[in-house]
């Protein structure tokens, strides 16, 4: 018989959290987004990073990437990342009107694109969060996808409301914080300015 090690609190927090956020109806998830889109497309007006790397919604995660739309700075790409093998992650551009794929999890990719060097590049990149705590520690969905491909790059980590908490969350050494979160609310800096 094959014993199974139990799951850690980290496990048992991001579990029902993930469990909540899939409890939450279709309509609420439609609202928030909009909402959420708005408040990243006017901070988006008033930024002038030169990427943005976003990511696809799944799981009733927020929405964010028709803001892209409505980016007024044409010519600033847009980002989205795609699994490769060992584990990695790369960001490709992509437009709405471009192929897209199911990649790792089903999770929606682009097919082809440039790829972003973010070396001397000013980039911020938006990632889906489970949660995340006022320290900027966050629940991601414990893959460690962006724990690895992060290092020094501006993090905003995008939540429902609900789900940005007051209570500390568990982090280990090797999880990356982010620098603000992104609600239905709007941003909110935590510790460290962005630009």
């Amino acid at each position: 018989m094959v014993s199974v090690p139990p799951k850690d609190a980290k496990s048992l927090i991001r579990d029902d959290l993930r469990a909540a956020r899939k409890a939450m109806p279709r309509a609420e998830v439609e609202t928030g987004s909009r909402a959420i889109q708005a408040h990243l497309a006017g901070w988006l007006r008033e930024h002038q990073f030169a990427a943005v790397a976003a990511y696809m919604a799944t799981r009733n995660e927020p929405v964010i990437h028709p803001a892209m739309e409505q980016d007024e700075l044409h010519d600033r790409r847009w980002y989205f990342p795609r699994v490769i093998s060992g584990g990695a992650m790369e960001f490709i551009a992509w437009r709405s009107y471009e192929p897209i794929r199911k990649g790792t999890f089903g999770i929606k990719e682009p097919a082809d694109g440039q790829r972003l060097e973010f070396e001397g590049r000013d980039v911020v990149i938006f990632l889906p969060c489970v949660a995340v705590d006022r320290s900027g520690n966050r629940l991601g969905s414990g893959a460690g996808y962006y724990d690895r491909f992060i290092k020094t790059i501006k993090l905003v980590g995008v939540c429902w409301e609900r789900f940005f908490l007051r209570d500390p969350l568990p982090s280990e050494s090797f999880d990356m914080p982010v620098q603000a979160v992104l609600t239905e609310s709007g941003f909110l800096n935590l510790g460290s300015k962005l630009p």
